[in-house]
């Protein structure tokens, strides 16, 4: 990678969620997409005129091998992540490839066996980790401030599904599996990223909105040797003044994480608590200088410059989709599933 040049990036994909990404790469520093490919002119050249783009391409293959590029950006639906890392890995171009990674765990194992033996770097784009109250609840489990965390429970819920709900990514109506296959590698990684890796999980799926073909209601028990988790996420319910984010108040979920020396509360608002027999302290002004999409995103620049490893890179985020098809399994046939079980058959077939 050059070391004081600007990154040039391509992105595929001018769906619903290319906006969201280009916004952040325009508050990365040093990086930037200079190449945007999709197969519907009328969706890519209102985007690409948007935002500066200076070229537009039809085909991925063209435009790999026309826009002298230091790396690719993944945004499309996740049928098309594997197929579409593994071109960019053949053209020897690092991958920053959306969430969900992969329809399978198997297609997984294998796009990230594809890139390993090409040495050509993948990281997933998991930006949840990203955001400012989440990076000080980790700095605060680091420092020690609550002991040892033995329990620790994740709660969101509204009432976006019910009702004439059309969603910016219109495929997600149809989707069989929805809930847990779109949020929750976003859930399972934060736990990884606060709490350490469970090895089982136990979950309920319920579909309530009848628009739906997935699931919009989940439960997922996290079991680790010496604590447990839970993730109760609906998107059929109502909000609860006071105890859950509104549509236009507050800016996360509710955790709260008990250990052996006190807890840590975070509320709806961004707002954070460590509550110990001593007293109590609170942050409520956290930011980031760039929005958790960008800091990803500077996160995989930066790493591209230093070599360093990425946080979510496609190794790591194996386990992380392991642990979703974990859930499935366990839903539908209601036993406690091991996330390295399933892992391990998958990357024995590669």
């Amino acid at each position: 990678m050059p070391e004081q040049e600007t990154l040039r990036g391509g992105m595929i994909g001018a769906g619903a969620w290319s906006e969201v990404q280009l916004k952040g790469w325009r508050d990365v520093q040093g990086a930037q997409i200079v190449a945007l490919c999709d197969r519907h002119p009328d969706r890519r050249e209102p985007v690409r005129a948007k935002f500066g783009i200076a070229q537009g391409f039809d085909d991925f293959e063209t435009m790999l091998a026309q826009a002298n590029l230091d790396f690719v950006d993944v945004c499309v639906r996740p049928y098309s992540h594997a197929a579409l890392t593994r071109m960019a890995a053949q053209a020897g171009l690092p991958v920053l490839c959306q969430k969900p990674f992969c329809p399978d765990l198997p297609s997984a194992c294998e796009t990230v066996a594809f890139c390993k033996e090409r040495n050509v770097r993948l990281m997933i784009n998991e930006n949840y980790r990203w955001q400012p109250w989440y990076r000080k609840v980790k700095e605060l489990l680091d420092a020690g401030s609550i002991g040892t965390p033995f329990f620790a429970a994740h709660h969101y819920r509204h009432r976006a599904a019910m009702g004439n709900w059309q969603p910016g990514q219109a495929y997600m109506l149809e989707m069989p599996r929805l809930l847990t296959y779109e949020m929750g590698p976003h859930y399972l990684d934060l736990f990884r990223f606060l709490l350490g890796d469970p090895d089982s999980v136990f979950a309920r799926h319920h579909h309530i909105s009848p628009r739906l073909k997935g699931e919009d209601v989940h439960v997922i028990t996290l079991n680790y040797p010496d604590r447990t988790g839970i993730i109760e996420t609906s998107w059929s319910s109502m909000p609860i003044p006071g105890l859950d984010r509104l549509e236009k108040a507050g800016r996360a979920a509710r955790l709260i994480i008990d250990g052996t020396e006190g807890s840590i509360a975070l509320r709806p608002d961004g707002v954070c608590q460590l509550l110990r027999p001593d007293g109590k302290r609170e942050w409520d002004d956290l930011h980031l200088p760039q929005s958790s999409q960008a800091a990803a995103q500077q996160h995989f620049a930066d790493c591209l410059r230093t070599g360093a490893e990425f946080e979510t890179s496609g190794e790591y985020t194996l386990y992380s989709m392991a642990l979703v098809y974990a859930c499935y399994v366990s839903a539908e046939e209601g036993r406690v599933v091991e996330a390295g079980e399933l892992l391990g058959r998958a990357a024995a077939a590669v």
